[in-house]
Parts: structure tokens; C-alpha cells; sequence
């Protein structure tokens, strides 16, 4: 499978929005904490999507959903919700991303956005894409890992098969379903759950 956090980072309308390559991990993960410290203030906003994308081009995987989640409101933009989705499938929750990447489905289709390039490998190419057609890829892939999160046939009946299907994947042990703590986030990403 490819390296789904390669493509989270996105702008629309053509503007490439990446991580400073001159930012070390270190003031990333301080800028992290100091944008989920004031998260109350930047609900909805574009401060903690920008810092978001550049914790998730360093790795850090759990913290940058929790940033999307602020980001995130219920007028959210297309690109905010394809973030969002992308950190939810990247910590395992793949129930969460498939609901969100079913709307991007039909909200996504006049949008276009650009990869973002991971801090440990700045050589990858950035890639233009399609919202609406990248999020049915990604879709398809869940659905097809979890037949669970497919939605059920027009007679409104789930198939046998899906009840015997666990509902949250497992991220290093622990089931992630819903929301994590900041903390809790932040220590995931420092032990390497993030990398």
C-alpha cells in the first residue's frame, strides 16, 4: 500500500502548502503542542490545518488529526475534511475516514489539490490530484478491507459476513475509536506510533 500521509497535505486552487523544510522536528512538535493548547481559540480556523500538515510531514500522525479535528467545523472546506479523513485512515480509524471520504466523494469533484512531501524524504514527487476521485479510491480501499464500512444493500439488509468484521482497527495494540486526548496523542506520535 502507498504511504497515505504522502498526499495529506493539500491546498486547493493550486497553492502548494508544505511543511518549512528548515523546521526541525523538535520546534514542530513545540508549535503542535502550543496550537492544541489554544485549540478553544482557532476552532474552524486555518492556523492549526496549517500546523497540522506540517505534523503530519514529519510523521507525527496523531497529533496532526487532532489539529485537523480543530480545524475542522461544520463549514469545513473540502481540502479540511480531506485532511482530516487522511489523518483519521493514518491512526486507524477507518470507520471515521470512510464516513468523511463518502461526502468528499460528492463535494470533492471540482477540487483539485497537491501532495505534500514527508520531512524524512524530500525527493517525492508532489502530485496533483483530484479530491472527489483520490477519496472513492480511498474509500474503495477501506470497503474492501472492511466490508463493515461498506453501506448496506438497497434492501437495507447487512450480509452475515459483515457482523463477524471488528469495526476499529487496531493502532499498537489499542483500539482508536473517536477522539484521543491531546496528550495522549502527542505521546503516541513521541514513541514512535506516529513514524
Amino acid at each position: 500500500m502507498t504511504k497515505v500521509a504522502s498526499v495529506l497535505g493539500i491546498a486547493a486552487a493550486g497553492v502548494l502548502a508544505t511543511a518549512c523544510a528548515t523546521t526541525t522536528h523538535d520546534a514542530a512538535r513545540m508549535e503542535a503542542r502550543t496550537t492544541l493548547a489554544n485549540a478553544a481559540e482557532l476552532s474552524g480556523t486555518d492556523a492549526a490545518d496549517v500546523v497540522g500538515k506540517t505534523s503530519i510531514a514529519w510523521g507525527d500522525r496523531f497529533t496532526a488529526a487532532n489539529l485537523f479535528e480543530r480545524a475542522t467545523d461544520d463549514r469545513a472546506s473540502v481540502g479540511k475534511r480531506f485532511n482530516l479523513a487522511g489523518a483519521y485512515l493514518v491512526t486507524g480509524r477507518e470507520a471515521q475516514a470512510a464516513a468523511l471520504y463518502r461526502e468528499l466523494v460528492r463535494d470533492g469533484q471540482f477540487t483539485y489539490a497537491y501532495s505534500n512531501r514527508p520531512m524524512d524524504n524530500r525527493n517525492v514527487p508532489v502530485r496533483r490530484f483530484n479530491i472527489a476521485d483520490e477519496s472513492a479510491r480511498r474509500l474503495a480501499q477501506i470497503e474492501a478491507r472492511n466490508p463493515a464500512f461498506a453501506p448496506a444493500p438497497a434492501s437495507g439488509v447487512l450480509s452475515a459476513e459483515s457482523f463477524g468484521t471488528p469495526v476499529a482497527a487496531i493502532v499498537g495494540g489499542t483500539p482508536i475509536i473517536g477522539r484521543i486526548s491531546d496528550a495522549q496523542a502527542i505521546a503516541l506520535d513521541a514513541a514512535g506510533g506516529g513514524n
